[in-house]
């Protein structure tokens, strides 16, 4: 709420630091607000603090709104190791997670969202960055090695190839195995398994 407030011989808006009728602010510290000149003094509009993805310093990065909340930002593939390389030097140092996720049924190239999860023990805080793949990216293993298997995982059940990774080999599948069996898209193989209920159904 506010009230008018007598400094120096003109009026001032000031708020009431508490309900109606309590104390008012310094008049250094309350005279916000000029209604002759409708000017405002600078020292009492706080800086905008910097976004998440602000923060990491990689152009075109840029903020995205999950359901869990936590910090996330979408970047270039090309920089997305930077991106991670950005996250651990601001203390983000525990590699949580990386996946990939298949978007086939949006029907663009690049339809491969990889995600890397990280935290923070100092902050006590998550932190999320994505991209879009076409099926190539830079491996982040040079900043967290603990993200090696999983982007074994990634290449052995989405193609995804790591560039920069020390073995990118299969991890899950058989080495003679043809495709990637996580793809949206992909031919799986079916095996019946006999119950009587399906005999009929499947002529076993």
């Amino acid at each position: 709420m506010w009230r008018p407030a007598l400094v120096a011989g003109r009026f001032f808006l000031a708020p009431l630091a508490g309900p109606v009728g309590g104390t008012l602010l310094s008049a250094h510290r309350a005279a916000i607000q000029d209604p002759m000149t409708d000017e405002t003094k600078p020292a009492d509009i706080a800086p905008a603090e910097p976004t998440f993805a602000e923060r990491l310093g990689i152009d075109g990065a840029v903020d995205r709104v999950e359901m869990d909340a936590y910090p996330t930002a979408m970047v270039p593939t090309a920089r997305f190791a930077d991106a991670a390389r950005a996250l651990s030097n601001q203390g983000y140092i525990r590699f949580l997670d990386l996946s990939v996720v298949d978007h086939v049924e949006s029907g663009r190239e690049d339809r491969f969202e990889v995600y890397l999860m990280v935290y923070s023990m100092e902050r006590k805080a998550y932190a999320r960055i994505k991209t879009m793949t076409a099926g190539v990216m830079p491996s982040v293993t040079s900043v967290y090695s603990a993200a090696n298997a999983y982007e074994r995982e990634g290449f052995d059940l989405f193609g995804i190839t790591f560039t920069g990774h020390p073995s990118l080999t299969r991890i899950l599948m058989p080495d003679g195995w043809q495709g990637h069996p996580m793809r949206r898209d992909a031919d799986m193989p079916m095996e019946p398994v006999d119950f009587t209920v399906t005999r009929e159904l499947y002529n076993t």
